[in-house]
């Protein structure tokens, strides 16, 4: 089944489940399970950590790989963001 959205809830429905925030909101002491706050925590660590990343030239082409644990996936000269994004590096002759 569907949730309901604004468009589709009397006004009614509207008035009872803002009054159901406020009141919820008016108990909250404003305390952060242990394990959220963490799990954002962690996120803000991990964002501001840089990727590591190993090359090599075999063959006259570029090998990259990516250290366990990584955000990216790497797989010869190209790496995948975590927001999909494909980066392709080429070697050039010097």
């Amino acid at each position: 089944m569907d949730q309901p959205t604004i468009d589709t809830i009397s006004q009614q429905e509207f008035e009872e489940a803002i009054e159901q925030y406020i009141g919820w909101a008016a108990e909250w002491d404003g305390a952060l399970p242990a394990d959220v706050f963490f799990g954002i925590w962690a996120d803000f660590q991990r964002q501001e950590s840089p990727v590591e990343l190993h090359a090599r030239i075999v063959e006259g082409h570029l090998q990259l790989v990516s250290t366990p644990g990584s955000p990216v996936r790497v797989q010869d000269n190209r790496i995948w963001l975590e927001d999909g994004r494909e980066l392709v590096i080429q070697l050039e002759p010097a």
